[in-house]
């Protein structure tokens, strides 16, 4: 199994139409049918039902869907656990976070908690979850967006809030605008399967608000998408401590495209034994 074909898989599973999906991987229609075959010939099982308007997933498909976010999580996770396995400390403080908060929030964390020594792993959300549950991790930063059922054996404690906001940048030429139920313009979206991309899908379905035209990016990174937005390539939604002293602006769209999230620190229970 590659990692693209998950990819695939997620994104057509968000826009239900193969020619949505393969605009959004960047690729022709045809390549686009064709791993997604692959995928399918490698599971044993059809995951659409290619007749229906909008194409909907098969039992197996749903029995997939189930398990493709994780898999895609530990993938990158797996990557960089095995990477920082080893320290330069004989005992350190292993702390677990994501790239966004180690680049803007950690810092000013650590010094106001008096924290040093430590080892600091970069994951997903969902890394982090999984680390600490396992007690590979000391305690983990992440984002959270209400979620209870991730916390469940974990002792949490809110640190800070914060939000996703669709920026813009005066270098961008073509402004994005919501029309009705149409969001046109250049917008950049994060990659199928992520936190983020979840939580943006689950807004714009709650409002019934279709993007007219195809992303002209996608990443999982948030840092990246906020470079090209300073550069004028497109929308994004960023997180606001990212964007925060950056020549980025909110555009011009209705408050209920701001995603509130809290920023928790997570803990093993002390009664959790590792697995």
């Amino acid at each position: 199994m590659e990692l693209q074909w998950i990819d695939d898989f997620l994104a057509l599973c968000q826009t239900r139409n193969f020619t949505r999906a393969a605009d959004a991987r960047c690729t022709t229609q045809s390549a686009y049918s064709r791993r997604v075959q692959r995928l399918e010939e490698w599971l044993g099982a059809p995951l659409f039902y290619r007749e229906s308007r909008p194409i909907s997933l098969t039992p197996a498909g749903e029995e997939f869907l189930a398990r493709a976010h994780r898999l895609r999580a530990d993938i990158f996770d797996a990557r960089r656990a095995v990477l920082s396995a080893s320290s330069h400390f004989k005992k350190a403080l292993r702390i677990y976070t994501t790239n966004t908060l180690a680049a803007t929030f950690l810092s000013a964390w650590l010094m106001e908690n008096k924290l040093e020594n430590y080892s600091l792993i970069v994951a997903s959300i969902a890394g982090c979850l999984e680390a600490v549950k396992r007690k590979h991790a000391d305690m983990g930063l992440i984002p959270h967006f209400d979620s209870e059922d991730a916390l469940l054996g974990l002792e949490a404690e809110e640190v800070a809030e914060d939000r996703l906001t669709l920026v813009t940048s005066p270098a961008q030429k073509r402004p994005v605008v919501l029309t009705g139920d149409r969001l046109t313009g250049p917008v950049m979206v994060y990659t199928p399967g992520t936190t983020y991309g979840m939580q943006i899908g689950m807004m714009l379905e709650k409002h019934r608000i279709h993007m007219q035209d195809p992303p002209v990016c996608e990443s999982a990174s948030a840092e990246a998408l906020l470079a090209q937005v300073k550069a004028g390539l497109g929308s994004a939604w960023i997180p606001e401590m990212l964007s925060r002293g950056s020549k980025v602006k909110r555009c011009d769209a209705p408050r209920y495209f701001d995603i509130p999230y809290k920023i928790m620190l997570v803990r093993p229970s002390p009664d959790r034994k590792s697995s």
